[in-house]
């Protein structure tokens, strides 16, 4: 009791307790519909990470599916090695039945809890913060991952004693475990709920929500992640999750900028084809991405923007870069390195002092540098024949033939069509090429090139009445209204009886 007026909670019984003789379990951080994430102490390493346990309901065989699930997170985590993409320690089963995953302990913040901090971040400080997620992503799909579930709550930013933001990207719902439930400013520390669609709404590819995704699905997200960034919201929000998945089926987005008016038309192209509808229209690989990210940076005069980081060389503070580095490129595309050439020190020669000699030893020594020095003039200018200098072949360079760059056109002006639909009587079903689109009376939007009329085939059901089909077409807000007739109804006449007489006398 505190203050004899409220109980304390129960004691969690799994601190202190020591998981495989290896992981003494220090404090929770986190709870969830797939079990707990604890502080804990790795012996003998004495390293601190963090441990998901398993939810003991799934342990007693309640959820037999559950255990694969489990052990497959961990495995493809574990694959990941790079420095952008959180670290699996361990991973395993204790003798009494306790699952775990033992990753790295990460100091910082979510980007989810940064933005809600800062707002919108400039968009310079936006795109290195994406060019890490894309380099996360990049070896993810190298390894035939998708990570589906891209957002800034899975993206978390360090706490670090550098001038740069340095993020890792979290897999399959871990992100909320890694931050203090007692911190402030921590209102998100519940782990991804079970028996959710595998994504979120917010930032889920069209055809994510048709499960199909690959890795294209993680460019669009990555492209709502960077709208949002810079923009201050996602492209498309709504009351419900369904809402919000329609709008990314059917629904254009705003261009960015719309809402950062002096942003450079390049940025608001290059997040605008993350956005686009069919995955053969955006980006095709984080490769692709990177290498657009890098001519942005250098288009604006901001050379290694979107370089890795390396330690001990000269940094420049979040959204602030060089702009006049001269590249130092490595052969890993993505992956090459900017440093100001005074940021570059040479180690100086030491000055050795000679042996203390002698006045007549030095005397010596002058005198035989001054006859060698002669000698050598003398020889060179009675020559009759001076030695021909040694002629070097040198290769001639050949050039590779450049590659092609991926393209940053412009996002033409579009415009946003509104069909307000009804019928006569209302509750038909309204369906265009196979989709169903709502039931009358609705709303639906569609975006075309600006100035030209947008139009839709329609087809109206209702059971008792006859089926209608109709192009409906017009700018702006269109009203469209259709009558539907009943069916004929057909009277079937009663067949005749055995015995000759009407089974209807009335007949």
């Amino acid at each position: 009791m505190r203050g004899g007026s409220m109980a304390e909670a129960p004691a969690d019984p799994l601190v202190g307790k020591v998981l495989n003789q290896v992981f003494t379990v220090l404090a929770p951080l986190g709870v969830g519909g797939m079990g707990r994430v604890y502080k804990a102490l790795q012996s003998p390493l004495e390293r601190v990470v963090a441990l998901k346990v398993l939810n003991p309901r799934y342990a007693e065989n309640k959820d037999p599916g559950f255990e694969r699930r489990f052990f497959l997170e961990a495995a493809m985590t574990a694959k990941l090695k790079h420095p952008n993409t959180i670290t699996v320690h361990d991973y395993g089963r204790t003798d009494d039945g306790i699952f775990f995953i033992a990753m790295e302990y990460l100091e910082g913040i979510t980007l989810q809890q940064l933005l809600h901090e800062s707002g919108p971040l400039p968009w310079p400080r936006a795109l290195r913060i994406g060019a890490q997620i894309c380099r996360s992503l990049r070896e993810a799909h190298k390894l035939g991952i998708v990570h589906r579930d891209l957002k800034p709550a899975n993206v978390m930013v360090l706490r670090e004693e550098t001038d740069h933001d340095m993020v890792k990207v979290l897999d399959f719902g871990l992100v909320k475990a890694f931050q203090d439930t007692h911190a402030a400013n921590a209102p998100d520390v519940e782990l991804t709920q079970q028996g959710v669609l595998l994504g979120s709404p917010l930032y889920m590819a069209p055809e994510q929500a048709r499960n199909e995704a690959d890795p294209r699905s993680d460019v669009y997200a990555w492209g709502v992640l960077m709208y949002q960034c810079i923009g201050g919201s996602p492209p498309f929000t709504g009351k419900e999750s369904i809402d919000i998945i329609v709008k990314h089926i059917r629904e254009k987005p705003a261009p960015l900028l719309n809402l950062v008016p002096d942003l450079p038309a390049q940025v608001n192209a290059l997040v605008m084809r993350c956005l686009e509808k069919e995955p053969a229209k955006r980006y095709q690989s984080m490769d692709e991405l990177l290498e657009v990210l890098r001519e942005l940076g250098s288009s604006e005069g901001i050379s290694g923007v979107f370089s890795d980081p390396r330690t001990g060389l000269g940094r420049a503070p979040s959204g602030v870069f060089p702009a006049a580095a001269t590249p130092l490129t490595s052969t890993q595309a993505g992956d090459e390195l900017a440093v100001p050439w005074e940021d570059v020190s040479l180690p100086k020669a030491e000055t050795v002092s000679p042996p203390a000699r002698g006045r007549w030893s030095l005397l010596l020594v002058a005198g035989a540098v001054v006859f060698a020095v002669g000698a050598t003039l003398a020889y060179a200018l009675h020559s009759r024949t001076p030695p021909r200098p040694a002629v070097v072949e040198l290769p001639v360079p050949v050039e590779p033939p450049p590659r092609p760059k991926p393209s940053l056109t412009p996002v033409p002006a579009t415009a946003e069509t509104t069909f307000h639909v009804s019928s006569v009587p209302p509750g038909a079903q309204v369906s265009s090429q196979g989709h169903v689109l709502g039931v009358t009376p609705f709303s639906f939007t569609v975006a075309g090139p600006e100035g030209e009329r947008a139009s839709a085939q329609l087809s109206f059901t209702l059971d008792g009445y006859t089926p209608v089909e109709m192009t409906a077409s017009g700018q702006g807000s269109v009203e469209v209204s259709q009558a539907l007739s009943k069916k004929p109804q057909v009277k079937i006449k009663p067949k005749g009886g055995q015995d000759g007489y009407k089974d209807d006398p009335y007949q």
